[in-house]
């Protein structure tokens, strides 16, 4: 994982500038498409495993409520059954060859925050490898689809808001989370899909 660190958050509260960006071969999905965040397709009680979402059955996740006193992390455990619950990312490969998911960027922002936005950026690994698209007689497309669940909002970046409440919007405020994935193909292309936002809403 490579994060900008808390020290370079700290630095945000000076109000310079934290931010990046990068080209993409991919215009905006085609090739490699960022499905969105999903959530298990269905919940079961330990030990019992959880049914994980699939190319058939993907419900969304699209966003969260959060109490900065009580959560570690986004995903969190929603029903406290020992598990992080939703934070599934969907992919989609719809090119003749396959790609492997390199990683996934965050950028984490707060409107209305007395930081720099984004407060924070983020590079997750994902070791993710999808087949070709396939093709049936007809000559009808279908995209190979994983999902992968990740932590996007970590714990020590909890831990920084928690220790600079001061800098926050008046609670409940919202946590645009923004994600975007990048893959490289057999033939050693490098495809970065389009963006996708998730919603946190902080509640105090």
């Amino acid at each position: 994982m490579r994060r900008s660190g808390i020290m370079a958050m700290a630095a945000c509260l000076a109000l310079a500038g934290c931010g990046g960006g990068s080209g993409s071969n991919n215009d905006q999905g085609i090739g490699v498409r960022f499905l969105g965040v999903f959530q298990e397709t269905q919940e079961q009680v330990a030990p019992a495993a959880d049914r994980l979402p699939d190319a058939d059955t993907a419900v969304g996740d699209t966003g969260r409520v959060i109490s900065l006193s009580s959560v570690l992390s986004v995903p969190n455990d929603l029903n406290d059954d020992g598990d992080l619950d939703g934070g599934f990312l969907g992919i989609e490969n719809d090119l003749d060859q396959s790609v492997n998911v390199q990683h996934v960027d965050v950028q984490v922002s707060i409107p209305g925050a007395k930081l720099s936005n984004p407060i924070v950026t983020d590079r997750v690994a994902l070791a993710v490898t999808l087949p070709p698209v396939t093709i049936d007689d007809q000559g009808v497309r279908t995209g190979a689809k994983t999902f992968a669940q990740t932590i996007f909002v970590p714990p020590d970046v909890i831990a920084f808001l928690n220790q600079n409440r001061t800098l926050l919007p008046v609670f409940p405020f919202t946590m645009n989370v923004t994600m975007t994935i990048t893959a490289i193909a057999d033939t050693g292309d490098t495809f970065e899909t389009n963006s996708v936002t998730y919603t946190v809403q902080v509640i105090e």
